[in-house]
């Protein structure tokens, strides 16, 4: 009983200090999250509308600013009795369903960022706005069982739901142009994904990367032939 009067407690709390705007808004919001998240550095910027779902799977560095109406979900989900494709990420070293951001990040405006499977964001990264990453999302087939009618929201009832579950790193420096979409991989240092782009599998340091899906297209800074490798 205690539990379901405190759900309901920090419900409306979180329901009065969403929209404040401001900076008096940016204070109130650091407070009361700094104190829930896993962890929580200083100078953390929580603007206008921002939703944030299991906050205790969340880390967050020094510096960070989560521009206006982006939604930050994290936290492990029980997968029993659905086919779900796995892959491997050996660069994420974090629990699953972790999100973790270093520092002096920028999360843009209208971001979703989805670490049910886990996500670790480095140092200086910024993504653009409407930028999405998605560690966990709906699979269109059962590769054991094709001959299976899947279906892609739980709210199907007694019928296959099938998910592929890929944690996602984004090293340090990276940046996300605007509508980019991550579902998978490593993006490494330095670089940067175009606009629109979707990243599926990995994506080599210091690259100018482009497309559906994305790929190397040339180096974005000159700075030394082992940045091309």
């Amino acid at each position: 009983m205690l539990k379901k009067i405190k759900r309901i407690f920090d419900d409306i709390i979180i329901t009065l200090i969403t929209n404040i705007s401001g900076s008096t808004g940016k204070k109130i919001r650091y407070w009361y999250w700094s104190k829930r998240f896993k962890k929580c550095g200083k100078n953390v910027m929580i603007d206008e509308g921002v939703i944030i779902q299991n906050p205790e799977w969340i880390s967050i560095g020094d510096n960070v600013w989560i521009d206006k109406y982006s939604i930050l979900m994290a936290g492990p989900v029980k997968l029993e009795n659905n086919f779900t494709k796995k892959i491997d990420n050996k660069n994420y070293k974090w629990s699953e369903g972790e999100l973790v951001i270093g520092n002096g990040v920028h999360i843009g405006i209208y971001n979703i960022i989805q670490s049910h499977a886990g996500v670790y964001i480095g140092s200086k990264v910024t993504t653009s706005g409407g930028v999405k990453i998605y560690s966990l999302s709906n699979y269109p087939f059962d590769e054991n069982n094709p001959e299976i009618i899947s279906y892609a929201n739980c709210m199907v009832i007694n019928a296959p739901v099938l998910y592929i579950h890929s944690p996602i790193v984004i090293e340090e420096g990276v940046w996300l142009g605007l509508d980019a979409v991550v579902l998978g991989g490593v993006v490494g240092k330095n670089s940067f994904i175009t606009s629109k782009s979707l990243v599926l599998h990995n994506i080599s340091q210091n690259s100018y990367a482009s497309g559906n899906p994305a790929k190397r297209i040339k180096s974005r800074f000159k700075i030394g032939e082992e940045d091309e490798k």
